[in-house]
């Protein structure tokens, strides 16, 4: 069947923040092989890939496309080395494919981002390492689509291309509107960086000594992901794609309130 395709968007990916090695690299880098061998090669390549390719460690302020991927051991779990590989993988057999870097997806149909979060709320608080004050790319699913038809549209654009709304937020911000569509009295309770990188570091390793497979209350990667400023350039994807996506934070927390409502 996708001998037959002139266009093939692969979004297929193991996604978690925790976990061994061996599921991210069977189906994100094994399975986007046989995608490879199985599609046509003239075929369109989109690849949804991820701005988690991006050194962890470190800050980033209008990170530019070529800051990525990094050295395996920056990494901070087995998901953004697998998503390194493949991106990797793809651009080494289809050089001319696009690989969307999309930063914190959120919107109807969120099963990883913000349900993790609420998660977290206990007794109407929810902490947040610096508060959640720091600068932050995001990208509703609508930006994330946009960008999809773009890439399919537009077949001399290659390469990575960040994709994010075009107005950056905060974590504060983001959460606060949606607990505020959400009907919610929850108050963010600001940790220090510096405490909760180090309680994340020895939560993993009692998970590591034993055994557990279940994602910790706390990993290294939400903190940095949560932590510290991390920005997109978009310039590849305004002038290059031609879109400049962008959306109303408080419409669409609204938006999704209503949808969990309706459930």
């Amino acid at each position: 069947m996708l001998a037959a395709c002139d266009a093939v968007v692969h979004a297929a990916a193991h996604v978690a923040p925790w976990g061994p090695d061996a599921p991210f690299r069977q189906v994100t880098v094994a399975g986007t092989e046989r995608l490879l061998r199985a599609m046509d090669p003239a075929a369109r390549l989109v690849v949804i890939g991820t701005a988690s390719v991006y050194d962890p460690r470190i800050p980033h302020v209008l990170v530019l496309e070529a800051e990525a991927p990094v050295a395996a051991d920056r990494y901070l779990n087995a998901y953004g080395r697998a998503k390194a590989d493949q991106e990797r993988l793809v651009l080494a057999a289809h050089p001319d494919a696009v690989v969307l870097r999309p930063r914190a997806i959120w919107g109807p149909g969120d099963t990883t981002l913000l349900p993790r979060i609420l998660a977290r709320v206990r007794a109407g608080r929810l902490p947040l390492p610096g508060g959640g004050r720091h600068p932050m790319s995001t990208t509703h699913i609508s930006s994330l689509t946009t960008a999809v038809a773009a890439a399919l549209e537009r077949p001399a654009v290659g390469g990575p291309v960040n994709v994010a709304d075009a107005t950056p937020t905060t974590p504060a911000r983001l959460i606060g509107m949606l607990f505020e569509a959400l009907g919610r009295n929850v108050r963010i309770v600001a940790v220090p960086t510096t405490m909760a990188w180090a309680a994340a570091a020895a939560v993993e390793g009692v998970w590591r000594v034993a055994g557990r497979s279940n994602e910790p209350p706390i990993t290294r990667y939400a903190v940095a992901g949560l932590a510290r400023a991390f920005t997109l350039d978009l310039g590849r994807l305004h002038r290059e794609l031609e879109v400049q996506p962008d959306v109303d934070v408080a419409w669409a927390a609204g938006e999704l309130a209503a949808r969990d409502a309706d459930r």
